[in-house]
């Protein structure tokens, strides 16, 4: 009979073959996806945008009315808004992001921080992040300047996600 330890151990096996498959597919590194993740952290917002703006001309109505009249969408604006300058960030920003460390602990709040808002292609891509963290070089502390955006990222995509719940909750 098997036990738990042992399903355990494979699944994760299992799952981590299923990222090396991956990563060797895409012929991933850690700067290239750190590139991709920040390509989409960039092009998401852009488009939620264009659709914001279709919204707008097509129903002949104000921004402020829009976002008065749908709470949510204030919330995915704050989301769109707070991924826009993560994007931006990391994209200008690639060689401080060479350590594991560093790296790590961005990818692991991407990845709560983004399960929590809903933004879950940024989770898969996170989950890939932290798994390729493994080849970069250790390092003592985390970049000052990735600590900054880490943390305020974090805090907005947290306060977002009260948000949501808040909506949720008066429904």
């Amino acid at each position: 009979m098997a036990t738990e330890e042992g399903i355990a151990m494979i699944s994760h096996l299992n799952f981590s073959s299923f990222l090396d498959r991956i990563v060797q597919n895409l012929k991933l590194t850690p700067k290239k996806l750190l590139k991709w993740y920040s390509y989409v952290l960039i092009f998401v917002p852009l488009a939620c945008a264009a659709l914001v703006g279709l919204r707008l001309v097509t129903t002949a109505t104000t921004f402020a009315n829009l976002l008065k009249n749908q709470a949510g969408l204030a919330v995915g604006v704050i989301i769109a808004l707070c991924d826009l300058i993560i994007g931006y960030f990391c994209l200008l920003n690639l060689e401080i992001f060479h350590k594991r460390k560093t790296y790590r602990v961005f990818m692991v709040t991407q990845v709560i921080t983004q399960a929590l808002v809903g933004n879950f292609m940024c989770v898969i891509m996170a989950i890939l992040g932290i798994y390729l963290s493994q080849e970069l070089p250790n390092e003592k502390q985390i970049n000052l300047k990735a600590k900054l955006v880490i943390n305020l990222g974090t805090a907005l995509l947290l306060l977002s996600f009260v948000l949501l719940v808040i909506i949720e909750f008066k429904k």
